[in-house]
């Protein structure tokens, strides 16, 4: 039986927490013994802690902890002491300790798999880690792959960088059982908006969008879920534009299946994706997409079939595809059901383990 460990310190639950989770699961289940790094106070680590065949050891990681002879210490002995021979790291901080560390271990397969959509900087210390540490990069997407190596094409040998769509346990996701999060008044039209309330998903613009809307005449809701630190800015910014009965902050929603199967579509706002969870999530549950034509969002929405993408940063044109969408019942059932059908085709969670699995098994 292989060991493997995935390596993630964050404390929050985001994209790359969910994909640990998931992968580390699917890993278990198909006869690996599993290992996984969180934090001390950690939403991964907790929602693991327990599960069989998965053990989870608590750090807490920083810039500097490469730095550190007794983390480093601790590190190696975990490695070494559990016979991993692959880790699976998902964040900068982590990859400079722990994967140093697996490298003093002897750990035969140090793979970095980056799901940001931002330039790894040229420094000579990432030069390093590319070149004498990390045996393998995985992206979520071909549009990470080029930011990642924007500053420096020659960072990793291409031969050693692997596309890996994020999964999605589209089975799990059908059995979940699920409650409304928000319960519709008539025939306003819900949108939904999810992700974390920080500058990068751009919830500042579909609240505008939103105002365009109903300024048009429309007769609509937005729902936003998530947290973060612009929570009481993007409230008083929702207040101040008259929208304080329109638009309800969720905060963190647990059943997102039931919070996407109450909206008509997601209208997703970010500024740029590594690879945007929640537009399979919306598609899996056949909700059409609305979203900016920025990143990896091209390679996640078929857009015409089963989203629009509208310009990058244009509030008018995002109101406009909503808007669309908003007078076409018809195409915003057939969207959905596009959405479903192509997901599933593309972004299967046991396919996605499978390529990932053929790294394990590498020599």
């Amino acid at each position: 039986m292989k060991a493997v460990c995935f390596f993630n310190t964050s404390k929050a639950w985001g994209g790359g927490e969910h994909w640990v989770y998931e992968n580390s699961r699917i890993a278990s289940r198909n006869g690996y013994a599993v290992h996984v790094v969180a934090n001390e106070k950690s939403v991964l680590g907790d929602r693991l802690e327990g599960l069989e065949n998965i053990v989870v050891h608590r750090f807490s990681v920083t810039n500097l902890s490469f730095l550190n002879p007794l983390m480093m210490v601790q590190l190696i002995l975990l490695f070494r002491r559990n016979s991993i021979d692959s880790v699976v790291f998902s964040l900068p901080n982590d990859v400079k300790a722990g994967g140093m560390a697996a490298r003093c271990a002897g750990v035969r397969n140090i793979i970095y798999r980056r799901g940001i959509a931002v330039p790894v900087r040229n420094s000579a210390f990432n030069r390093f880690l590319f070149k004498s540490v990390i045996t393998r990069l995985v992206c979520n997407s071909n549009e990470t792959r080029r930011l990642v190596l924007k500053e420096n094409p020659d960072l990793i040998a291409p031969s050693k960088v692997t596309i890996i769509y994020n999964g999605f346990d589209f089975d799990s996701y059908d059995a979940r059982s699920s409650d409304p999060a928000y319960q519709r008044i008539g025939k306003e039209f819900v949108i939904g908006n999810a992700g974390r309330l920080t500058r990068q998903k751009g919830q500042h613009l579909v609240i505008e969008a939103v105002r365009m809307l109903q300024e048009r005449g429309h007769d609509v809701r937005l729902l936003i879920a998530g947290t973060g630190e612009l929570e009481a800015e993007l409230k008083d910014y929702a207040r101040t534009r008259g929208l304080g009965k329109t638009i309800f902050f969720l905060g963190f929603v647990k059943d997102m299946k039931g919070f996407y199967q109450s909206v008509d579509l997601l209208a997703h706002s970010a500024l740029w994706e590594g690879f945007g969870y929640t537009l399979v999530e919306a598609q899996a549950t056949r909700k059409p997409v609305v979203a900016f034509d920025v990143s990896s969002n091209p390679e996640v929405i078929a857009d015409g079939e089963s989203g629009l993408l509208a310009t990058p940063e244009d509030v008018t044109d995002f109101a406009d595809k909503i808007e669309s969408l908003i007078l076409s019942p018809e195409r915003l059932k057939e969207f959905g059901n596009n959405g479903r059908q192509r997901v599933i085709a593309e972004f299967g969670s046991e396919q996605a383990f499978r390529r990932l699995a053929e790294l394990f098994d590498s020599e």
